[in-house]
């Protein structure tokens, strides 16, 4: 392995411990080596202090592989999860002000209702068309959303809203 591969390694692993927030000292690398066809062996780098997670592995082509722990990677998939429904809860709100809602939260009781029936019917929330979702129940429900038509008009008659 050149010097040049082996900064190569080198600068992804710090571009993400930066990217991590971690410091450098705490980086914990192992290289890993073909024995034979069956066996590898790992072996960890004399600067590691700690064994800390998560765990740069450079194999002899000089690509880095990672490893964690399986609460890592559960912890991991919760905050992933917690990010996606953020974010369609986010997306539905966009989509109820869109539609000028007269009460938001009434609004957003039947779009979880509505939801809640297409999900039971095998719909995954990704899938979710929540623009379209809200245009229908601003259909079925007018009574929910302002009629930004029928203000105008009043306006422009000098009617009273």
């Amino acid at each position: 392995m050149n010097n040049l591969t082996k900064k190569k390694s080198q600068k992804i692993i710090d571009d993400l411990l930066k990217q991590l927030g971690m410091e450098e000292q705490n980086r914990t690398v192992f290289h890993l080596k073909n024995i034979n066809e069956k066996e590898k062996q790992i072996i960890l780098d004399a600067k590691c202090k700690e064994v800390l997670e998560p765990w740069f592995i450079i194999d002899e082509n000089d690509e880095v592989k990672t490893m964690f722990s399986i609460k890592t990677l559960i912890d991991f998939f919760q905050k992933a999860k917690e990010i996606q429904r953020h974010n369609f809860e986010l997306r539905l709100e966009k989509a109820i002000y869109q539609q000028i809602p007269i009460d938001f939260h009434d609004v957003w009781i039947v779009a979880m209702d509505e939801i809640q029936k297409q999900i039971n019917n095998g719909t995954k929330e990704a899938n979710i068309d929540l623009e379209q979702l809200i245009t229908n129940i601003h259909i079925k429900h007018p009574n929910l959303f302002f009629n930004m038509k029928e203000m105008a008009q009043k306006v422009q008659n000098n009617e009273r809203l």
